[in-house]
């Protein structure tokens, strides 16, 4: 029966009837969110074959490339480590390499703890996983952490698995059949742009700016540094100078 706004469900005569709404409404969240992150697709697919050709390129066999893609799931990390397994760097500047690229999820997850700290650990774990800038953005813009709509997760997920599976398959066509592919294409052309394009609704404010451009600043400078330490020293330059700002935009906010 119905009460107000809210469904009650009667014991044993309706208990199966609230379960398969429950189900359509989760099913409907996942529908959403694909559809919003399928616009995303656009710049995914070509980053993600230029990352597959660049992959078995840099040495790997298509077996290595594909476990490479599936349990590494970062395609800038993957970017960035590639050319230091191709010059042969230790271990280490690798593992650093990619812990650097990647801090950015340190963020993201503190900002996705509020949303999904009432689900399971697997359910946690699940979304950490298949987490993604751009599904990222897209969520938080459209819920905020107190948002009661009980299905948000499954909107995430929806949109989430959508660009999971096609960074797969973008990845595998790169792997597999990237020496087919036209250089008149000019992939990794569109792939930057597409990333840009994809960046830069993440400028929200002025710290976040300040920090993208010293990044920028740093990362033209050291551009000639061996085995990609240029990007290092950007990342840190970049992820300082933005603390340094929210710090003292917080501390002009108070004495207002």
């Amino acid at each position: 029966m119905l009460a107000g706004n809210c469904v009650i469900c009667l014991p044993r005569a309706s208990s199966n009837g609230c379960i398969g709404k429950m189900q359509r409404e989760q099913m409907s969240a996942f529908r959403d969110g694909a559809a919003s992150a399928a616009p995303q697709l656009v710049g995914l697919v070509p980053w993600g074959v230029v990352t597959g050709v660049v992959m078995v390129s840099s040495g790997l066999s298509p077996a290595q490339a594909v476990a490479m893609s599936v349990l590494v799931f970062a395609g800038t990390a993957q970017l960035a480590v590639l050319p230091l397994l191709v010059a042969k760097a230790p271990l280490w500047l690798m593992y650093a390499t990619a812990l650097v690229v990647n801090l950015r999820y340190v963020v993201y997850s503190a900002v996705l703890a509020p949303y999904f700290e009432r689900l399971s650990p697997a359910w946690r774990i699940l979304l950490s996983y298949i987490t993604v800038d751009g599904m990222f953005a897209l969520f938080v813009g459209r819920y905020r952490p107190d948002d009661p709509a009980p299905h948000k997760h499954w909107f995430f997920l929806g949109g989430s698995v959508l660009l999971w599976a096609a960074w797969q398959a973008a990845s595998w066509v790169g792997i597999f059949g990237g020496a087919l592919i036209p250089k008149e294409w000019s992939l990794e052309f569109a792939a930057t742009l597409a990333l840009i394009a994809l960046l830069v609704p993440l400028l929200f404010d002025r710290s976040v700016v300040w920090g993208a451009l010293a990044a920028a600043g740093v990362a033209l400078a050291a551009s000639k540094l061996p085995l990609k330490l240029g990007l290092l020293a950007a990342v840190f330059a970049g992820v300082a100078v933005g603390l340094a700002a929210a710090r003292i935009a917080g501390r002009r906010a108070g004495r207002a």
